[in-house]
């Protein structure tokens, strides 16, 4: 998939989401967080105890979805332009030598940002992070609602 991402500045990113192309890109994740919810209950009460997480990942199927949510990720305008390479706190927190914690919607962009552009050179890290319920934390954060407790 070779489409090229629509990018927002960084001092420019709080005008975007309260405009009406960032609430209309915001009230678009809704769709997919659902879609990923369910599929992460699904396996949760198929296997609740006998595997681990990792294991988990593999009865995940976001297959009818991954490709379209990359896609929007990548048109939608909440990716954002900086540096990453440089952000050494997000590098721990997507390796997982720190902890995710609570983020902010504006931090959750650039920590979605970042995952988009390495999966360029690294394919099928956007995938590994979506199986893994990091970019649903993102998108959760981005449209500003809770994150359920497993």
């Amino acid at each position: 998939m070779s489409i090229k991402p629509v990018l927002t500045s960084l001092e420019d990113f709080e005008n975007y989401l309260s405009g009406s192309k960032g609430k209309e890109a915001v009230e678009g994740l809704f769709f997919y967080i659902e879609i990923i919810e369910k599929e992460f209950e699904r396996v949760e009460k198929a296997f609740p105890l006998t595997l681990t997480d990792e294991a988990k990942q593999r009865f995940i199927d976001l297959e009818e979805i991954k490709i379209d949510l990359k896609r929007y990720i990548l048109e939608s305008g909440l990716m954002l332009d900086f540096e990453g390479e440089d952000w050494l706190e997000g590098k721990e927190m997507l390796e997982g030598i720190r902890p995710l914690g609570k983020v902010s919607p504006i931090k959750a962009s650039k920590l979605l940002s970042m995952i988009m552009k390495k999966d360029v050179s690294d394919f099928g890290y956007y995938e590994q992070n979506l199986k893994k319920g990091t970019i649903l934390i993102f998108l959760k954060s981005i449209y500003g609602r809770e994150i359920k407790e497993s």
